[in-house]
């Protein structure tokens, strides 16, 4: 091999170096220290098989914590995908002040998650301003314990997420319409077709790669779900917003690795199975340009 050819690999080996010793590595050696009793309270490590499965789905906890996972990231998808594309339509339509409501709407999502977190603790407590302006406007019958109420919670938590997330798929929906050359828009109307026949046969079939993109993207970010949870609530009341993140971190500070190590299995492989699946129906939506 000539020194030209080997001139690129120079600059391509030490950054795969950094990625296999920093991810791949512990990627592997976790998945096998997830079949051991690994913990802070033994000096050797036993090969224990599938119990540390075993005790994660007889506990009820820890299950709660998977439907928790689970019910978030779809809920959050959802919310974000389509309050996103309505805004990306929106501002993508012949409507003054376009480039400021851009900046309002993307603006949540380049703040911290701890200045979200203290912000909506604050509006969201039992005596805090969304209660007060609900009792305000006389809709009382309204109010709720936001963040203490076992039965929303969880709800409540994947709307705050809502709120910071939509405005980066409202831009990545934006890419995907501004990529749709005119002339398809122009001979649509041509031929009769009105704003919501145009939209949802000519220009959503082909900007399907943007969707199969935020679907996707906003799926994995929803199973990784952990500091909204742990700045909001810390899980709680009780374990009633746990997720599989902070479960796996109470995990590991009490020392139970192994067990730790198991949670992140089972959320590695519903990140995977769930992106695969999002991944090969929407590659066969996907319509060339």
């Amino acid at each position: 091999m000539n020194a030209r050819r080997l001139y690129p690999l120079f600059y391509l080996y030490p950054a795969l170096l950094i990625y296999l010793a920093l991810f791949i590595f512990p990627t592997l050696f976790s998945f096998v220290y997830s079949f051991t009793d690994w913990n802070a309270y033994r000096d050797t490590i036993r090969f224990t098989g599938l119990d540390n499965f075993v005790k994660i789905t007889k506990n009820a906890d820890l299950m709660l914590s998977i439907g928790n996972t689970v019910l978030f990231a779809f809920v959050t998808s959802i919310g974000k995908n389509v309050l996103g594309l309505l805004l990306a339509v929106a501002l993508c339509s012949r409507i003054g002040f376009k480039r400021l409501f851009r900046t309002v709407f993307f603006l949540p999502t380049v703040l911290s998650f701890i200045v979200v977190g203290v912000l909506f603790t604050a509006l969201l407590h039992p005596d805090g301003f969304l209660n007060q302006f609900l009792g305000f406007i006389g809709l009382g019958g309204l109010r709720q314990e936001w963040l203490v109420d076992r039965s929303i919670v969880m709800y409540t938590v994947s709307f705050v997420d809502v709120w910071k997330g939509t405005g980066f798929h409202m831009i990545i929906f934006m890419a995907g319409l501004l990529a749709i050359p005119r002339d398809y828009g122009e001979a649509a109307q041509i031929d009769g077709a009105n704003p919501f026949q145009e939209f949802f046969r000519i220009k959503l079939p082909l900007m399907m790669q943007a969707v199969s993109v935020n679907v996707v993207l906003s799926l994995i970010a929803g199973f990784k779900v952990f500091e909204q949870v742990f700045v909001l609530t810390n899980g709680g009341p009780g374990y009633a917003s746990s997720v599989l993140n902070s479960i796996a971190f109470q995990m590991f500070g009490d020392g139970r690795w192994g067990l730790g190590t198991a949670m992140n299995l089972i959320l590695f492989l519903l990140i995977t199975a769930i992106s695969f699946l999002m991944l090969a129906y929407f590659k066969r939506k996907e319509v060339d340009i």
